[in-house]
């Protein structure tokens, strides 16, 4: 396993993505560069060697020694970009992007750090119930930008739904309001091809969240390079493909499902009983995409924001404060209290 750092090429120092320019700058001397630039000037002493714990350790800790201040830093197995938690240098961890764990993909980030912060408060202040700490500033800086792992499935589907129709209609008949109903027998079947289909490949990523920042933007991707992951964390898979395949087929059973109520005729309101549909021709990309997560934990529970580092869609859940719940009501019901009081004064002097 290898560590690469990619250094400006006239002081040395970081070099990282900037999302702004899409081109990588240094912070120091505030030279820009090409993709290119960085790979022609990536020398042979910023490769350093790391080692390693048994490969049947599911939980290990990697380690790898810092190129700019010497530290020696433990990271999770599939940590695949980090920084260093004394100097803040980025690090790219080689290996965990190579041989199966190379993406062919990449869409890189739109979204930075100081606009996903302002929409974490937009997103906050309409949760009138959320505890007031998640509004304080030090919530708001644990956001952090994520290349999280995806795979894009391409696949055939082909398939059928059955269920019944309703129309209903109504008219009156003397002093009586008469609805008829009319029942139809519904059977459509379909084919559609499907391009980069994404599902996530971690575990530690909720699939209803990730699911809820899409679509992201695919005019954007690019193909896969090392040097996008400098300056971000990065999460290597531990879903792989064959089980991925898993979340694959309901989604595209819904895709399928929803083209076919949508065609022929129109109803005022169907039951579907039974939805058939199988997949063929499946092929499958690995991708890394980018994604803002913030994780609070409020009474012993996780709450996960994710903001779409491309678009900037934001789904997520915020708890409960039953206190805040209690005291607005408590507020209400004081401010009524007021509005009928005063109401009354009003009619009393008139």
């Amino acid at each position: 396993m290898a560590v690469e750092n990619y250094k400006c090429k006239t002081c040395s120092a970081p070099a990282t993505f900037d999302i702004k320019l899409q081109k990588w700058r240094c912070d120091y001397c505030e030279s820009t560069f090409e993709k290119e630039d960085l790979e022609s000037s990536l020398a042979s002493d910023e490769t350093i060697e790391t080692e390693e714990g048994p490969d049947n350790d599911s939980a290990q800790l990697n380690e790898y020694r810092c190129t700019a201040c010497g530290a020696e830093i433990l990271t999770e197995g599939n940590t695949a970009a980090t920084f260093c938690i004394y100097c803040q240098n980025p690090s790219v961890i080689k290996s965990r992007f190579e041989g199966n764990f190379k993406p062919r993909y990449l869409i890189p980030f739109k979204i930075t750090m100081a606009d996903a912060k302002k929409m974490y408060l937009q997103w906050i202040k309409k949760r009138i119930f959320a505890p007031s700490e998640f509004r304080i500033k030090g919530k708001v800086e644990k956001i952090r930008g994520l290349y999280a792992p995806y795979w894009l499935f391409n696949c055939h589907a082909a398939g059928y739904i059955e269920g019944e129709g309703r129309n209903s209609s109504s008219h009156t008949s003397g002093n009586y309001r008469i609805t008829e109903t009319k029942h139809y027998y519904i059977k459509r079947s379909g084919v559609s091809d499907y391009d980069k289909v994404p599902v996530d490949g971690s575990e530690n990523l909720p699939d209803e969240i990730m699911q809820g920042i899409e679509p992201f933007n695919y005019n954007e991707i690019c193909d896969f390079s090392m040097q996008y992951m400098s300056g971000y964390l990065a999460e290597k898979y531990d879903v792989d493909s064959e089980k991925a395949k898993g979340a694959l087929y309901p989604r595209v059973q819904g895709f399928l499902r929803k083209t076919l109520e949508g065609s022929g005729a129109r109803y005022g309101s169907t039951t579907i009983s039974t939805t058939n549909v199988n997949l063929s021709d499946i092929k499958v990309a690995y991708a890394m995409f980018p994604i803002y997560i913030l994780t609070n934990i409020y009474k012993g529970k996780k709450h996960r924001l994710m903001i779409n580092g491309q678009t900037g869609k934001i789904y997520g859940e915020a708890p409960f404060s039953v206190m805040r719940c209690l005291v607005f009501t408590v507020v209400m019901f004081v401010s009524l209290g007021l509005i009928i009081a005063a109401g009354a004064t009003v009619l009393h002097v008139i």
